[in-house]
């Protein structure tokens, strides 16, 4: 079901643009906290544990929030996500205890657990069945050009200003997508659902009563899960590698995360509505082996211009994959449990975050980077094949988008 608003296409620009400045703002500190732990005489290794307390706030966070989006509304738990970025990030420069620190940013994910849900809730309120992707894809796209700005500009002002200006301007960047949709983004939550449905809402109802078929969603989790943790698990191996074996500079790696960044973004914005063409699952597995680029780049390719180009091919398959995958979600949930089934999808994607930092400090004394990069990509490309093998079985039992 499609909620009815005024220019639906223009609020999913405004959408755009609001997530676009939250990731800016949000990725501006990254590059301040290996210098800030290394002159407050801590080990990198501690970035690990940054990570994981943001993902843990995540993760306790959004079954709640996920309720919310279905019992407030997507425009109150927007607001208040957008809202812990702003005080969060405007108080974080006022304390140098590392250990303040990491339960400010356990604070961020929290309060922030319910921001993405409800703004994908949004994009599927009031998308058209026939180009939900794209219009989805427009969205997240949003979350790839932060990835891309967010970390060179927060670089650019460490340098100039210190520790405590990028924080500030990311708190900045939160508050002007705040006002956006303070003044310009209606609810679009349905007003079917009556008071009393409203007020019984719970995380756990989704728990018991998943959307279904059963084996899908599992697949899409499964995904969504594998997609954080391969990057995250493997990450402190390719920088050992690339740094250490390869030689590569720092502009090196960054020109190669961006050239991946802006791949992905682009395809998002332009290409997401493939899937509202050719299937949900093709493009998942089509995209997924593209990915895997990346990861054999890493291990075989010495040149760089030719792994530059891998990186590039791989972060296409990242920008197929973010929308469909989205939209998979959206197409099997009804429009009363869609917060609700972000939220899940936000879960997973935070066990993932957490999950990958503890394999990575356990295993990558253990094993060389080469092997265990290998190893990731081969389990990404067993997914892909899997997800392809799903969409050739399923192609006559369901709509073809899915």
């Amino acid at each position: 079901m499609r909620v009815s608003v005024n220019r639906p296409f223009g609020i999913i620009i405004l959408l755009s643009v609001c997530v676009t400045l939250t990731f800016i703002g949000q990725t501006m500190p990254y590059p301040v906290l290996a210098p800030w732990l290394q002159k407050q005489g801590i080990g990198l290794g501690a970035l690990g544990w940054l990570s994981f307390a943001f993902s843990l706030g995540n993760l306790i966070g959004a079954p709640f929030a996920g309720g919310l989006v279905d019992r407030w509304g997507r425009r109150p738990m927007l607001l208040i996500g957008l809202a812990t970025i702003v005080i969060t990030n405007a108080v974080i420069p006022l304390f140098e205890s590392f250990n303040t620190f990491v339960i400010l940013r356990f604070l961020l994910g929290l309060g922030n657990a319910g921001t993405m849900p409800a703004a994908i809730a949004i994009a599927a309120d009031i998308s058209p069945e026939n180009h939900r992707a794209r219009w989805i894809g427009l969205v997240t796209g949003g979350i790839s050009v932060g990835l891309i700005i967010g970390p060179t500009v927060g670089g650019i002002l460490y340098d100039a200003a210190g520790f405590a200006m990028p924080f500030y301007i990311s708190a900045l960047m939160a508050f002007l997508a705040f006002v956006l949709v303070v003044f310009l983004v209606p609810e679009t939550r349905s007003a079917a659902m009556s008071a009393h449905d409203r007020e019984h809402i719970g995380m756990f109802d989704v728990l018991r009563n998943p959307p279904r078929p059963l084996a899908l969603l599992g697949v899409l989790l499964w995904v969504d899960f594998l997609w954080v943790f391969s990057w995250v698990a493997t990450e402190p191996s390719m920088l050992k590698h690339l740094y250490g074996d390869l030689g590569y500079t720092a502009t090196m790696f960054g020109t190669s995360v961006g050239g991946f960044g802006a791949a992905t973004a682009l395809v998002s914005m332009v290409a997401g509505g493939l899937s509202d063409r050719y299937g949900r699952l093709p493009m998942i597995g089509i995209g997924m082996f593209l990915n895997v680029c990346w990861y054999f780049g890493v291990v075989y390719l010495t040149d760089y211009p030719v792994m530059l180009a891998a990186s590039i091919l791989s972060g296409v398959g990242a920008g197929l994959v973010t929308p469909a995958l989205s939209a998979a979600y959206v197409d099997m949930t009804d429009p009363n449990h869609r917060g609700r089934v972000a939220a899940l999808k936000e879960m997973i994607i935070s066990v993932g975050g957490m999950c990958g930092p503890l394999f990575s400090v356990y295993m990558t004394e253990r094993i060389a980077p080469p092997a265990l990069l290998s190893g990731m990509a081969t389990l990404l490309g067993a997914t892909a094949i899997g997800v392809g093998v799903m969409a050739y079985r399923r192609r006559n039992a369901l709509p073809v988008r899915v």
